[in-house]
């Protein structure tokens, strides 16, 4: 039986996260360094979104093949055991963590049913090293959307 997972879309809602026009010019003079300057640069090309989904994809695709073999070894985390490790919090709404992400790229949240339950796996190399968590949502919740402001990224319940 395979095992099929749903990519579930995160909605940036940071209104001062706006990418700065390519190419901007620096306005530090010699109060920079190399790094830095690099870093900017990166940072300001809009060709490298395109890079990151791909690379995001082909991490997805490789951790979800790697994830349901070691789903069958390894058992869930409960979801409190997934909120104290995060340090997040969870209401009638849904569920809250502190996990700051630039794009939509930088963290993929998927999901399938087993067993009436809804399993979350939340996939990021970009951050804290690198995370691969899976978890069981509380009893008849559902995800309806994935949303990131402020710092905070939010699981919304149906």
């Amino acid at each position: 039986m395979e095992v099929t997972w749903q990519r579930h879309k995160i909605k940036i809602l940071d209104h001062g996260s706006m990418v700065e026009p390519y190419l901007q010019i620096s306005t530090k003079g010699l109060d920079t360094n190399a790094q830095n300057l690099h870093q900017n640069f990166i940072t300001n090309l809009p060709h490298l979104s395109e890079v990151r989904g791909d690379h995001m994809e082909l991490v997805s695709k490789i951790s979800s093949d790697i994830g349901a073999s070691k789903m069958k070894i390894r058992d869930l985390l409960s979801t409190d055991d997934m909120l104290n490790e995060f340090n997040g919090e969870i209401n009638e709404k849904g569920i809250c963590l502190p996990i700051k992400i630039r794009s939509a790229d930088d963290i993929i949240i998927q999901s399938r049913m087993e067993n009436e339950k809804q399993i979350v796996q939340i996939i990021s190399s970009n951050i804290n090293g690198g995370i691969f968590r899976s978890f069981a949502m509380p009893d008849d919740c559902q995800i309806n959307s994935v949303t990131s402001e402020n710092g905070i990224l939010e699981i919304l319940f149906l």
